[in-house]
């Protein structure tokens, strides 16, 4: 049976996502099944639209609403809050049905970096990952607890933008 890893890709800037797409890519091509969940990145849109013509291998979700780049208030704190929580469930549950060899969680180490999860929730999701099943996470940060239980850790950063 394959063996799955878990890997980071993290740093300031660009690039960290289309790292991830690639990988995603490479696993279809060796007939592996992709779920791509985005936390906190809902400016790319043109980017989804294609990646939803590769359906059913792999397959994009988003559970954010579509925002204006503004200061955000209490309330739409509260609702980002909760679609980040049913994002972060749903994540749960492609993990314990297996349903996938590659699971993106892109942008999920911005959510704990922002406090709206915690390392320990993203730990107890990384202990349920079936053998077989990569995890790919990025984000601007890598929290140490995470870092030190993950197989790769790839750091991007810009020498010029």
């Amino acid at each position: 049976m394959r063996q799955g890893q878990i890997s980071v890709y993290y740093g300031a800037g660009k690039g960290k996502t289309c790292v991830a797409v690639g990988r995603g890519l490479r696993a279809i091509g060796d007939d592996m099944r992709v779920v791509m969940i985005q936390f906190m990145d809902y400016h790319n849109t043109k980017e989804i639209e294609l990646l939803k013509k590769l359906e059913p291998d792999f397959r994009i979700f988003r559970f954010e609403k579509q925002r204006e780049e503004q200061e955000l208030d209490e309330s739409a704190l509260r609702e980002m809050s909760s679609e980040i929580k049913n994002a972060f469930n749903f994540a749960r549950k492609i993990v314990d049905t297996g349903e996938c060899e590659m699971l993106l969680l892109d942008g999920i180490l911005e959510c704990i970096k922002k406090g709206f999860l915690s390392a320990e929730q993203l730990d107890e999701l990384l202990d349920r990952r079936p053998e077989y099943m990569d995890i790919i996470l990025t984000g601007d940060s890598l929290p140490p607890t995470i870092g030190e239980r993950v197989d790769c850790i790839y750091q991007l950063k810009a020498e010029k933008q």
